[in-house]
């Protein structure tokens, strides 16, 4: 028996509902550079970083894998699907829940990317970063 397009559709809708139980919050619908569609929820995703050679955004996953998404997203719709999602520089976004402190312009973060020292605050966010990260 062959799956039509459309009963492919339903079957990744049902998935797709199965996976925004409460408990893991509203999942993440992303297309991938080759065009494949991703479900991701917030807490598997640590920072988002741009690059700009290849004029895309990548998004860092718990796992220590990255996903290359299309390159017709905006910082904006990243952040504006979430709101620990938190742009920190023209080139990063970070998911706040992983933010552990704030040191020298440097967002210091919790395992699995403790090791990433590349996480700079610009000027431009740096006032929004502090209001926010105070507020939890």
């Amino acid at each position: 028996m062959e799956i039509t397009e459309i009963q492919r559709y339903q079957i990744a809708l049902e998935r797709l509902k199965q996976l925004s139980d409460i408990k893991f919050g509203k999942p993440l619908l992303i297309q991938t550079l080759m065009g494949n569609l991703r479900v991701l929820h917030s807490n598997h995703i640590g920072y988002f970083k741009y690059i700009s050679t290849k004029k895309s955004w990548e998004i860092a996953l718990t796992d220590g894998s990255f996903v290359r998404l299309k390159g017709n997203l905006r910082a904006k719709n990243l952040c504006a699907y979430n709101d620990r999602f938190i742009q920190i520089h023209q080139s990063y976004i970070i998911n706040i829940q992983y933010l552990c402190m704030i040191q020298n312009n440097h967002c210091i973060m919790y395992p699995p990317f403790h090791h990433i020292n590349e996480l700079c605050i610009s000027q431009k966010y740096k006032k929004v970063l502090t209001t926010y990260f105070y507020q939890l």
